[in-house]
């Protein structure tokens, strides 16, 4: 059964799509092999086999359950049959993240906290937690997602969400991302308040993914509000520097992934927006990649 999460979600992004980024859809729409449903999206070939629990807020259109929603196995034999493809892994840049480094290296136990939109919910339903508990076995690794379509810090940052839903939480890594981020300001009230109640959290920022921009025409990712590859990613990087969090561009290598493999975007999505199966396990190898490589050199 398909989780209310995806329906509302859908919903949501696709009006935020019709602000702001149709032209750009248009554009990709125009060779597309695939025909998406005019409501909805395209049936899952592989719905989640573990699950993320029952909602654990009562707040309308919010959610938070446990990740990872996917076995090992059922992870494995997407990546068996999704299409090949190349990305240049981010570099680790550990410096912000002491704490998570040296407990997924040296044991103990690692709560992480993703909090975002609908792009951050696929990115986590990749089920990336169950490969990084795999690569540090010596660490207990456990994953939430906080999710709200089409949300970002701009949310967050009201209704004391952060200290009514996350704090209690209290989660060592806090993720943020996505493609819904209104504007920087909004990110940092959200890291300020995360500090605040959790001074010892460590937070790792990065960019969007999917969406509506081609990521074959780099021009047009670049001016996509969520990119890496353009004024938000340079944004963004300097808030990560300001406030000491950490900072991956998730877009630069999906769409290197997206380019490599030589096929039309449109078949790593579910929708005009979103990612499906395989385009979820682009993003999660993204994720894993930053995580599992030695720390860059300075």
């Amino acid at each position: 059964m398909i989780r209310p999460v995806y329906i509302w979600m859908w919903g949501v992004m696709l009006l935020w799509v019709a602000s702001g980024l149709w032209c750009a859809q248009a554009d990709m729409m125009a060779d597309a092999p695939v025909k998406f449903p005019e409501k909805g999206a395209l049936p899952a070939k592989y719905p989640p086999d573990v699950g993320g629990g029952t909602n654990q807020v009562a707040e309308k259109d919010y959610y938070l359950f446990r990740t990872p929603e996917r076995s090992l196995a059922q992870i494995a034999q997407i990546q068996k049959e999704m299409p090949p493809g190349k990305f240049t892994p981010p570099a680790a840049d550990w410096r912000y993240l002491p704490r998570t480094r040296q407990r997924l290296t040296e044991g103990g136990s690692l709560r992480l906290l993703a909090m975002g939109d609908s792009i951050v919910n696929d990115t986590m339903r990749s089920g990336w937690v169950a490969k990084l508990q795999e690569a540090y076995p010596q660490c207990q690794v456990e994953g939430l997602v906080y999710v709200r379509g089409g949300g970002g810090c701009q949310h967050y940052k009201e209704e004391q969400r952060v200290q009514k839903v996350v704090a209690p939480r209290k989660p060592d890594l806090v993720l943020i991302g996505g493609i819904s981020q209104r504007d920087i300001e909004s990110i940092r009230e959200v890291i300020r308040q995360l500090r605040n109640e959790l001074p010892e959290v460590e937070i790792l920022l990065f960019t969007g993914a999917f969406g509506t921009a081609d990521p074959r025409d780099a021009e047009a990712l670049a001016k996509a509000r969520y990119s890496g590859m353009g004024s938000y990613g340079k944004a963004l990087k300097q808030l990560a520097e300001e406030e000491k969090c950490a900072y991956l561009d998730l877009t630069t290598p999906w769409a290197e992934y997206i380019r490599s493999s030589g096929l039309h975007p449109h078949l790593f999505y579910r929708d005009v927006v979103h990612a499906n199966e395989y385009g979820e396990q682009i993003l999660g190898q993204i994720m894993l990649s930053f995580f599992t490589r030695p720390a860059a050199s300075r």
